[in-house]
């Protein structure tokens, strides 16, 4: 079945590129940063220009596309009140009105000249659908702005045309600013019902196309070295020369971690000129996660300031996505995670005066920014973090694969002759009535959603950089301390005996009976030279 792409006024006067300072060529135009975002920073090669080279390889039979282009005329009296409005933008056979793309003539494809914020009044759209309106086929949407023009279109198209599966590719579409293009996004899926997609890959494939069917345009003689023992596929091979198309030499590092089985490698580049670029840091992995940690690190990345990094490019291929991360200024030398930092610091071969710059930066100069713009807002948390009575059996089949079979008594026996509450019982009997006593106002703020040790990188000025974004959400304010105390407890504290376990034990009694996670008592004697991180007295939201 014949699937149908509308664009919404990729034209010059909305979209082309400006320089950051350059002033705004009319009161429509999306801006710089949401340009780059779209275009990248080569106008004939990035995201947009490939789909639509892809469009044009599509047959009538497989891909019918309608191009929706503002197109004014200063001189109708019934536009005057539109142009005086908006100022005047797209005018008739200018070139503010030309497609940012190349378009040809075809039978595959209709062009609709509209002339108000609704694509339906006064134009051939309704013909132009005509031949689809009762088929449910598949409807693709790209273009700008997300919260008018596109919102707008895609509202008719789901009230007119109800068989129609509707999508939106947030890769291709832009806004006047990030927040309002995520802010309609988050519109579509709630208030109309529209799917999202964030891989121009995936979109691809909605429409009824293979991802691989837009090849990466590169040098076969770029020489890459540092990838002889990285685990990583044809297809990853070739998204990294696509990433660095215009360099004949890159260095890969390759960052060892948790990575979720991406492929995460620092790269050192030279330029087809012979220049050294800044330092990069790819992230290679399964499309659809690739596109969801680039859109979630998207909300982020103006928060961030300049302590984050910026994304340079972005890529899909046979099923296979690939971010480039710029650090401008991470040092091009070796590079380190704060894992390696921490199991240094617990060895003793590190000093706490050394140690603690590295968490005061990540949680108070970089991630402080999201925490800091916390809000009060109505969640169950027990929800939120997925306690539920439905991991009881789970639990159960943890615990007797550590101490055996258990018994349904309040307490267990661990080792060191220790006893605690019973954590099957309670996952079975005690969570289903505790639901209602969790659900009320908490601080919630963006958060990062994964914070590890190997999502930390440390070059050699001791630079800090937040790396892995694919969980980030709005979420609960204490969300990354309690993840990354998690990995200090349990992953990088050694446990080399049933001494170890017993002090252990005794430590998460200490911290569980403080009245605040942030002001800590005197830490016991008993705890000195054994327990590794205590940061006491130190608010490192508030800072």
């Amino acid at each position: 079945m014949t699937a149908l792409l509308i664009t919404q006024c990729l034209q010059n006067d909305f979209v082309k590129p400006i320089k950051k300072n350059e002033s705004l060529p009319n009161f429509l135009h999306i801006g710089y940063e949401e340009s780059k975002r779209l275009l990248g920073d080569n106008l004939t090669i990035n995201p947009l220009t490939q789909f639509m080279s892809w469009v044009e390889k599509q047959s009538r039979k497989q891909l019918y596309t309608v191009h929706i282009r503002d197109w004014h005329d200063s001189s109708d009296p019934i536009q005057k009140g539109h142009l005086a409005q908006f100022g005047d933008h797209c005018l008739k056979d200018s070139n503010g009105a030309e497609f940012i793309f190349d378009f040809k003539e075809s039978s595959s494809s209709k062009i609709i000249n509209s002339t108000t914020l609704n694509d339906f009044e006064s134009t051939e759209l309704q013909v132009a659908l005509e031949p689809f309106a009762d088929q449910p086929v598949n409807v693709g949407i790209i273009g700008v702005w997300t919260e008018a023009k596109v919102l707008f279109l895609a509202y008719e198209l789901a009230t007119r045309y109800p068989n129609f599966n509707l999508y939106v590719c947030s890769a291709l579409t832009a806004s006047s600013s990030r927040s309002h293009h995520f802010a309609a996004l988050e519109q579509l899926k709630r208030i109309v019902g529209i799917r999202v997609i964030d891989s121009v890959g995936e979109f691809i494939e909605c429409l009824g196309g293979q991802s691989n069917e837009t090849p990466l345009s590169y040098s076969s003689s770029t020489e890459m070295t540092g990838l002889e023992h990285a685990q990583i596929e044809q297809s990853d091979y070739e998204l990294l020369r696509y990433l660095f198309r215009d360099c004949k030499k890159v260095t890969f590092k390759v960052l060892e971690g948790g990575f979720s089985g991406n492929f995460v490698g620092k790269a050192t580049s030279i330029d087809s000129h012979g220049y050294e670029q800044v330092p990069h840091v790819i992230k290679i992995g399964e499309q659809k996660e690739m596109a969801q940690e680039r859109t979630a690190f998207e909300r982020v990345e103006a928060l961030l300031g300049n302590t984050a990094p910026q994304i340079a490019d972005f890529a899909d291929f046979r099923k296979r996505g690939a971010i480039k991360y710029r650090y401008a200024s991470m040092n091009g030398g070796k590079v380190e995670t704060l894992q390696s930092k921490c199991e240094a610091f617990i060895r003793g071969e590190l000093p706490e005066k050394h140690f603690l710059p590295y968490l005061d930066s990540v949680f108070s100069k970089q991630l402080g920014r999201l925490y800091r713009s916390a809000i009060e807002d109505k969640h169950n948390l027990l929800e939120y973090y997925q306690f539920s009575s439905n991991w009881a059996e789970s639990v159960k089949q943890k615990i007797e694969g550590l101490i055996g079979p258990i018994s349904s008594h309040d307490t267990l026996n661990l080792p060191g002759q220790v006893q605690a509450y019973n954590l099957y019982k309670f996952y079975k009997n005690d969570l289903s009535k505790l639901q209602d006593r969790f659900q009320k106002d908490y601080l919630f703020s963006y958060v990062h959603g994964d914070l590890n040790g190997a999502n930390v990188i440390i070059d050699e000025n001791d630079n800090t950089w937040v790396i892995d974004f694919f969980h980030t959400h709005h979420g609960h304010l204490l969300k990354d301390f309690i993840k990354f105390e998690n990995d200090l407890c349990f992953i990088y504290t050694p446990i080399e005996n049933q001494q170890d376990l017993k002090l252990a034990f005794q430590f998460t009694d200490f911290l569980l009976l403080q009245e605040s996670p942030v002001n800590l008592s005197e830490l016991p004697d008993i705890f000195l030279g054994r327990v590794s991180v205590h940061i006491q007295g130190k608010n490192t939201i508030g800072q």
